[in-house]
């Protein structure tokens, strides 16, 4: 049985009873509606109705909020009198009410990588594949940290005075990066491998080039194109630890050019692995991420909001527990393309370096010279960091010509 409810027909203004999925109660009258779209714009009027809310308004177009954002609403009140079945003067609001809403060019394109993410999930074996794990329990965790990429830059060697740099050039020292530091820490086994990914992996946030505060900044190409290559890599690169030990775990970073997009790339990784038992991937949208392996704490964040020399407060007070039972706690970000380690109170701050040239903004300014390095940390249980492997890229004409598939 159809359910029914009386209310204020939007088009003829009688209050009947009538089934909840009808817009109108049948009188075949026009609700006299304006919907016009233009570009990325929607406005929507109606003059006279008895719909007076917004979401009474979403509900009657369909709006999907998903899609559209309301930028403005306006409603109108006044009364008009008719008889009713007794003869008797009955009172009602009659409303005009207004929406201007604005495409959310963000959101879109949020839902075409998932869609792009399915049609690689009917495309690809979504079982993952055995490989041969570590037999003994090692008590030491790898760290890989390749912080600061920005992958989507645009540098011009003859504007800045340093190396070229674009999202082809970007893959091919991030690869050569990865491949060296797994290279150079073959010798020891790990029951973890802590992957860190973000702190700025992307250098926009969006299609229009700007980034996570609305900056505009040099890109090469459009922001969805850079999203799939840098995809690509991620899952690729979570495969190739897979045989190196018991536990792949990615940990996403946000920065301040990607919060976003790092979110959405974990949000995709998580969807990619989910039926993966030895690849966990941290998407939580929190702005600083904490792990334990151990008496060996860490906190992940890309450094450009607070205080730096408060860290150790903040972690004790963020995670009392973690930091009572540890012995060796560190605070790892990026942001300033520079090495810098700092200990205060029984924690050391660890600022990164980054592997990308400097742009024509970070040219002009001076920002260059720094040695384009990356890291990885070698962890133990008990004793703490036991080693770290450095990558410094050379740059020049090999990185600018083997640019390999991407």
């Amino acid at each position: 049985m159809a359910v029914t409810r009386e209310r204020g027909c939007p088009a003829c203004h009688e209050v009947k009873s009538f089934r909840i999925d009808q817009k109108t109660c049948g009188c075949k009258k026009s609700l006299q509606e304006r919907s016009e779209i233009t570009a990325d714009s929607w406005n929507i009027s109606l003059p006279k109705t008895r719909i007076h809310t917004l979401d009474e308004l979403v509900k009657f177009f369909e709006i999907d909020l998903a899609v559209w954002g309301i930028e403005r609403f306006i409603a109108n009140k006044w009364e008009i009198g008719a008889k009713d079945a007794d003869d008797k003067l009955r009172i009602e609001p009659l409303f005009q009410v207004k929406a201007f809403l604005k495409r959310r060019k963000g959101i879109e394109a949020a839902h075409k990588e998932i869609d792009e993410l399915k049609q690689l999930a009917k495309s690809v074996a979504r079982i993952p594949a055995q490989v041969i794990k570590p037999i003994k329990i090692t008590g030491n965790m790898l760290e890989i940290n390749l912080t600061d990429h920005h992958f989507g830059k645009m540098a011009w060697g003859k504007e800045t005075g340093h190396e070229n740099y674009d999202t082809k050039i970007a893959a091919v020292v991030f690869n050569k990066a990865f491949q060296s530091l797994l290279q150079r820490t073959s010798g020891y086994e790990f029951d973890e491998i802590w992957f860190v990914i973000g702190n700025d992996l992307l250098n926009s946030d969006d299609a229009e080039g700007r980034t996570t505060f609305g900056t505009y900044v040099s890109t090469d190409q459009r922001y969805q194109k850079t999203f799939g290559v840098v995809r690509t890599l991620m899952v690729d690169a979570i495969e190739q630890l897979r045989p190196r030990t018991k536990l792949v775990k990615a940990i996403m970073v946000p920065g301040n050019h990607d919060r976003l997009s790092v979110w959405h790339l974990g949000d995709s990784l998580e969807c990619y692995f989910h039926k993966y038992t030895d690849v966990v991937i941290d998407n939580e949208p929190k702005y600083r991420k904490y792990h334990r392996f151990g008496q060996v704490m860490i906190m992940f964040t890309h450094g450009d909001k607070g205080n730096k020399k408060a860290y150790p407060t903040l972690m004790a007070t963020e995670q009392p527990k973690m930091f009572g039972e540890t012995k060796f706690r560190e605070a790892h970000t990026g942001n300033i393309h520079t090495l810098q380690v700092d200990e205060q109170f029984g924690v050391r701050v660890r600022t990164l370096s980054a592997l990308c040239p400097p742009d024509a903004w970070h040219a002009e300014r001076g920002f260059v010279g720094n040695l384009r390095s990356s890291e990885a940390f070698i962890w133990n249980k008990q004793e703490g960091l036991i080693g770290t492997v450095v990558y410094t890229d050379q740059g020049g004409q090999n990185n600018e010509t083997n640019t390999g598939k991407y």
